[in-house]
């Protein structure tokens, strides 16, 4: 495996866990203690971290799941950002297809933010 592709995928992971962080917030002035998603995103951030590029760990299952949790409940406080939180979604499960340790698709439920708030 090329280094250059490691590099890049650590890369895109490292903005996939930007967007999905920058976007939790229902409000950007909301504190960490109102923020709805930090439960499930501020865990994405410490493991991106901890994994140091090892993308082993990147694809590992613990994290494929805070991405999915991170990016659903962005999800449902922002509807509006379904589109790129999906794109990053399925762009981390072709990255870790690509270094041989998939993960699965990674569907955000399209009704979840209208089942949420019914």
């Amino acid at each position: 495996m090329q280094l250059s592709f490691v590099l890049s995928f650590v890369a895109f992971l490292a903005s996939a866990t930007a967007l999905v962080l920058s976007n939790n917030a229902v409000d950007s002035s909301l504190s960490k203690r109102q923020d709805p998603c930090a439960l499930y995103c501020e865990p994405l951030a410490t493991a991106n971290q901890q994994c140091s590029g090892d993308t082993t760990c990147l694809c590992g299952g613990p994290v494929a799941a805070l991405m999915y949790t991170c990016s659903t409940c962005t999800y449902q406080y922002d509807t509006t950002k379904y589109a790129a939180l999906q794109q990053a979604l399925d762009q981390y499960v072709a990255n870790c297809a690509t270094v041989n340790s998939p993960v699965g698709a990674l569907p955000i439920p399209y009704c979840s933010a209208t089942a949420a708030r019914a």
